[in-house]
């Protein structure tokens, strides 16, 4: 649970230290953006020493704020629902998540960009799935990690984004990994 705090506030101060330096800067306004996003993923659970567990198909939505540095970067704040989990023995594991990826965005054309940076995710609710039965199992509440990905299209219009979130915390005896498939339309541009 420290770590997940400590990871927190890190990105915390990186946003605000990314706000207070735009408000301090002489130069021309910084364009930003909002955007809202959905798509599917494919999700699974890799336990340390055992081959990766079944993937399942989950979704995700939520909206993002991107605001530029300059011409080639720019810090990209998300918030988003996603529906997570893995095939396990016949039954499936359902997890839900508020996750919020922090992410510095490199534009490598107009329209291709290049993501990375840390995500913090809180576990909403859990259900194991098996054949008939069903229950809740015993997991940490929270997990963090790296993300990673491309983006492709105008940011003040629509963009197509292919990202992996790989978990850093073991949340029953095992770690998320996630690949999502995004499609963000602008809703806001300044």
């Amino acid at each position: 649970m420290y770590k997940f705090y400590l990871l927190f506030l890190g990105l915390f101060l990186l946003c605000s230290t990314s706000v207070t330096a735009q408000e301090q800067s002489s130069s021309s306004a910084k364009r930003k953006y909002t955007s809202i996003k959905i798509g599917p993923s494919l999700t699974t659970l890799s336990p340390k020493d055992e081959p990766w567990a079944g993937g399942q198909i989950g979704a995700h939505a939520g909206i993002s704020y991107l605001t530029m540095e300059n011409d080639w970067l720019g810090i990209q704040l998300e918030a988003q629902y996603s529906l997570q989990g893995a095939k396990i023995d016949r039954g499936h594991l359902l997890l839900h998540y508020l996750n919020i990826p922090v992410l510095a965005k490199l534009f490598v054309a107009p329209n291709v960009s290049f993501q990375g940076g840390a995500y913090a995710g809180l576990l909403l609710s859990e259900r194991y799935e098996f054949e008939s039965y069903s229950s809740r199992p015993n997991m940490e509440g929270t997990d963090y990690g790296l993300a990673y990905g491309v983006t492709f299209g105008d940011e003040a219009k629509l963009t197509c984004s292919l990202r992996h979130q790989v978990g850093l915390a073991n949340v029953i005896h095992a770690k998320n990994q996630v690949f999502q498939l995004s499609l963000s339309y602008c809703i806001s541009s300044k």
